[in-house]
């Protein structure tokens, strides 16, 4: 009996150059030709992802936002959100201007006609300038916040943040981990695409509802499809994969994965760049993909 299939984007499906290889376009056409669903489950926004969306079926499932967000994988169609309090984002983004960086408010597109806001007058750092250059992404900039700021993102805010250098971001990280970090999820790690791009270590601070996470968006899919969630194999590398990764049946940690995702995963592939969804993929279809396994070595 097939199930559902979720995969990570960065680290995971997409090699170094930023594409699904043709091996693992293959692995997951064969999934679903199977009889498996296949998902996409992304710290990126729907918009963010149009280079990958076009492995999967244009009516699979694409979870973005690190589980703020459910989308129809074709049309983009938003069909379920976890989001953060208006009023409370915009204090965030003030605490992030205080601290001398521009405040990135990721936003419903489907409800404000565009992605992100950015408030503040601070540079917006190297990665997010190449990041908004790489996709298409809609942005305004909000040099300050408006008196009705807080009714046109009201149920829109899918997470507030900010990018910048590690080495500059350590004192706001700690001040929104203390401050929020009760009530919402607090995530701060490297941007390691942004890093491969532009040549510098550059950290993501982000926050979500507490309800936000890949997990509960991927049983969210589940039941939508009829399927049950002990029939979800989920293969991750991140930190926002955690935890996917530890509650799925069978979570699959990629070879490149950080070690708190290996050590919580059931079964072991390969790295990002050798072919590892592919290798597990096909594994699964084989019926060797069970929990305790390790992809064989290139030749075995």
């Amino acid at each position: 009996m097939a199930g559902l299939i979720v995969t990570d984007l960065d680290g995971t499906l997409l090699g170094k150059d930023g594409r699904v290889s043709e091996r693992n376009r293959a692995a997951l056409r064969a999934a679903h030709d199977a009889g498996w669903h296949v998902a996409i489950a992304t710290g990126r926004t729907w918009a963010e992802s149009h280079r990958a969306i076009d492995c999967i079926a244009e009516d699979a499932f694409f979870i973005g936002a690190s589980g703020a967000s459910l989308h129809e994988a074709g049309s983009g169609k938003v069909l379920a959100t976890a989001t953060v309090d208006a009023r409370a984002a915009l204090d965030i983004a003030d605490a992030i201007i205080r601290h001398g960086h521009r405040a990135h408010v990721l936003l419903d597109a489907s409800m404000t006609g565009h992605d992100y806001v950015f408030l503040g007058t601070a540079e917006l750092d190297a990665a997010t300038k190449w990041w908004l250059s790489e996709h298409p992404v809609i942005a305004r900039d909000w040099h300050a916040a408006p008196d009705d700021a807080h009714v046109h993102l009201a149920d829109a805010v899918l997470r507030v943040g900010t990018i910048g250098p590690a080495a500059e971001m350590d004192s706001i990280v700690g001040h929104v981990e203390d401050r929020w970090g009760g009530s919402l999820a607090v995530r701060s790690w490297s941007a390691l695409t942004a890093e491969e791009a532009i040549g510098s270590r550059t950290h993501m601070l982000e926050v979500f509802s507490r309800t936000a996470d890949k997990w509960s968006m991927a049983c969210e899919a589940a039941a939508r499809l009829g399927i049950d969630p002990q029939r979800i194999i989920a293969l991750g590398d991140g930190l926002n994969d955690l935890d996917m990764i530890r509650s799925a049946p069978l979570g699959v940690a990629m070879g490149n994965a950080d070690e708190r995702i290996r050590r919580v995963a059931r079964a072991h592939t390969r790295s990002h760049d050798r072919d590892g969804v592919a290798v597990a993929v096909e594994a699964l279809l084989g019926g060797e993909l069970v929990p305790g396994w390790r992809a064989p070595e290139d030749g075995a």
